[in-house]
C-alpha cells in the first residue's frame, strides 16, 4: 500500500491492497508496508514495517561524487542519535547499563555539554542551522507555512556533497518541530521516516501508557531506531547523514519509563558496531536539555540537569589513527564547556575531512555564535558561556547563592519580569491573541539567587535569578536579570516558566508559553 507525504500531517494512502499467500513484490518507491494476516476469514495480525528503497536520483548522486574523488574510499558517514529529555545525570540512574557500555567501549564523553535555550526545537535549530530562535524566526519562521524549508539546515549541505540523507523521529504529532508550529512539508532528505510513521499509527494499534506509546507491538522509539539501523546498513559502503530523535520513552520526568530502554539500547548500541557501522561512521548519541517536569524540576539539582543534557561521540578506529589530534582534544574536552553550536561547526568539520574540495568559504561560521568550534579542536579552559553561545540565564556554570530577605531591588526585578511575560504576548503579530490572554500580575517573590561574582563580570553589574508567582493563574516564572547597582538599570537574559504547563491559546511554543487564556 503506497503512503504519500501532502503535508506534516497529512498523508494519501494507495488505493490498492494486494492480496498474497506466500509472498508479495514491493514497488521500487514503497517506503514502507502494511501487513493483514487472516485464518479461516479472521484477521489474527496486523503489522507494518518501515523500508529503505533504492532511489536513482540518490545512485546518481553517489556516482558522480564517487568519480570525484578518484577511487579514493567513501568520506566518512554520520549518524545522531537523540534521545529527548536526559540529562547526563538521568543517564547514569536510568540507563547505567547503557553508560557503562559508553564509557568501556570507545566512546568520547562531552560532560560539560551546557543547552542554550529552553526547549528542544531551539536546541536543535542550533545544532542544525546555527541560528538561536531570533535569527530563526527571522530568516525562516517554522510559525508560517514553508517556514522551515528556508531554514538552511546542515543535512541540506551534507545532501550537496553527495551524502544520502535521512530524518526520522518517533512523534507524529507533537514532534519536535511541529508543536505548534507548521512543521516539514519537505524536510529535503533523501528518506523521511514520518509518512511512515502516520501511515503505521493509522492502521495499527496505539497503546499509550504512563505517557509511553507502543505502535503495534513495539514501542514508537523502537521504530525510529530499527529504521536508523536500516538505513545506515543499506548505506553501508556510502557516505550518508541520518538524523534520528525519539521522546517518547523520556518525556515527562519518569525515570521508570526511561530505564525500560536501557536492556535495548545496550543491545543496539551492539549491533551498531557488529554491523560495521562504527567502522566507518562517526556517531553523535546526545539529547537536547535534561528533565523539565516533574518535582524535581524545581530544585536546585533539577534546575543543573536542566541545562546539562549528555553528549557521546564515536570515532571510527582508522580515524583515531589518522587524526591523533581528534582523540587528543576529545580527550582535553571531556570537561570543557560545549553547546550545540559547537556540535553545529563539528559537523562542518567533518565535512573538511571527507571532501576532494577546499570547503572553508563554503562552510563558514554559526551565525549566532562566531566564536564556536568544532570538538575536534582544543577548547580553551576559560571559556565563558557567552563564548559558546549561551546566555545568562541557561549557564550551569554560574553558582547562585539564595536569599529570603527581599530588598526594594527585587521587587523591581519581578516586577520588571512580569511586565516582559505581559509585553511577549502583546507584541506577536498583528497583537491576535492579546485578548484571549489575561494580563498576569505578581502575586509574591518565591525565591531569588544572587550569581557569585566572576572574572568575565562587568563592573558593577550583578546577576540575579528572581522566581516569582503571577496572579491570578498562579503560575510560576524565572527569569535572569542584569542589574546595574549604580543606575539601577535592569536586563533580562531570559525567562522560563517553572510550574506544569496547562493547555494554552498561544500555539507559540517556538517562543515561550507566556498566555492563561481568558
Amino acid at each position: 500500500m503506497a503512503v504519500e507525504q501532502q503535508a506534516e500531517q497529512l498523508i494519501d494512502f494507495g488505493k490498492h491492497c494486494q492480496q498474497f499467500a506466500s509472498s508479495a513484490q514491493l514497488s521500487d518507491s514503497a517506503i514502507g508496508f502494511i501487513v493483514r494476516c487472516y485464518a479461516q476469514g479472521k484477521r489474527i495480525y496486523t503489522n507494518a514495517h518501515a523500508t529503505v528503497p533504492e532511489q536513482r536520483e540518490v545512485q546518481e548522486r553517489l556516482t558522480q561524487w564517487a568519480g570525484q574523488r578518484g577511487g579514493e574510499q567513501p568520506a566518512l558517514s554520520v549518524l545522531l542519535i537523540g534521545l529527548d529529555s536526559i540529562s547526563r545525570q538521568q543517564l547514569i540512574r536510568a540507563m547505567p547499563m547503557t553508560k557503562q557500555q559508553l564509557d568501556s567501549s570507545g566512546w568520547f564523553e562531552l560532560a560539560g555539554y551546557n543547552k542554550v535555550a529552553g526547549n528542544t526545537v531551539t536546541n536543535l535549530l542550533a545544532l542544525t542551522t546555527g541560528y538561536n530562535r531570533t535569527s530563526a524566526i527571522s530568516l525562516c519562521d517554522p510559525r508560517e507555512e514553508l517556514g522551515l524549508e528556508r531554514c538552511k539546515f546542515i543535512w541540506k549541505l551534507y545532501k550537496q556533497l553527495g551524502y544520502v540523507t535521512a530524518f526520522g523521529e518517533d512523534e507524529t504529532l507533537n514532534n519536535t518541530f511541529n508543536p505548534n508550529l507548521k512543521g516539514f512539508r519537505d524536510a529535503s532528505v533523501d528518506y523521511h521516516l514520518h509518512p511512515y510513521l502516520m501511515a503505521a499509527k493509522q492502521w495499527l494499534h496505539v497503546k499509550t501508557e504512563d505517557s509511553q506509546t507502543c505502535l503495534g507491538f513495539r514501542p514508537s522509539a523502537e521504530h525510529v531506531y530499527e529504521y536508523a539501523l536500516e538505513f545506515a546498513r543499506r548505506y553501508l559502503n556510502d557516505s550518508f547523514f541520518g538524523l534520528f530523535w525519539t521522546n517518547m520513552h523520556s518525556q515527562g520526568g519518569s525515570i521508570s519509563r526511561t530505564a525500560l530502554r536501557d536492556e535495548y539500547m545496550v543491545e543496539y548500541l551492539s549491533r551498531l558496531r557488529n554491523h560495521g557501522i562504527l567502522n566507518r561512521s562517526i556517531v553523535i548519541f546526545l539529547s537536547d536539555h535534561g528533565l523539565r517536569a516533574g518535582p524535581t524540576w524545581q530544585t536546585p539539582l533539577g534546575w543543573l540537569e536542566d541545562r546539562l543534557p549528555f553528549l557521546y561521540i564515536w570515532l571510527p578506529l582508522h580515524l583515531q589513527q589518522s587524526h591523533p589530534e581528534f582523540v587528543k582534544a576529545l580527550k582535553v574536552n571531556r570537561k570543557r564547556l560545549t553547546s550545540p553550536y559547537d556540535l553545529y561547526a563539528t559537523l562542518k568539520h567533518i565535512l573538511r575531512i571527507g571532501s576532494p574540495n577546499h570547503l572553508d568559504e563554503l562552510l563558514g561560521d554559526s551565525l549566532d555564535c562566531p566564536n564556536c568550534q568544532s570538538v575536534f579542536l582544543p577548547i580553551s579552559s576559560n571559556r565563558t558561556c557567552s563564548d559558546a553561545g549561551i546566555s545568562d540565564h541557561w549557564c550551569a556554570c554560574r553558582s547562585y547563592n539564595r536569599y529570603k530577605r527581599f530588598l526594594e531591588r527585587d521587587y523591581l526585578m519581578a516586577a520588571l519580569v512580569v511586565q516582559h511575560v505581559n509585553n511577549r504576548y502583546n507584541s506577536y503579530a498583528s497583537k491576535k491573541f492579546t485578548g484571549r490572554c489575561q494580563p498576569l500580575t505578581l502575586a509574591n517573590i518565591t525565591k531569588a539567587y544572587l550569581g557569585r561574582p566572576h572574572k568575565a563580570d562587568r563592573s558593577g553589574i550583578s546577576l540575579h535569578r528572581i522566581q516569582v508567582m503571577m496572579a491570578p493563574t498562579h503560575s510560576t516564572y524565572e527569569g535572569t536579570i542584569l542589574f546595574n547597582n549604580s543606575s539601577k538599570e535592569m536586563q533580562i537574559s531570559d525567562i522560563s516558566r517553572m510550574d506544569k504547563v496547562k493547555p494554552n491559546c498561544l500555539g507559540e511554543q517556538f517562543r515561550i508559553v507566556i498566555c492563561s487564556c481568558r
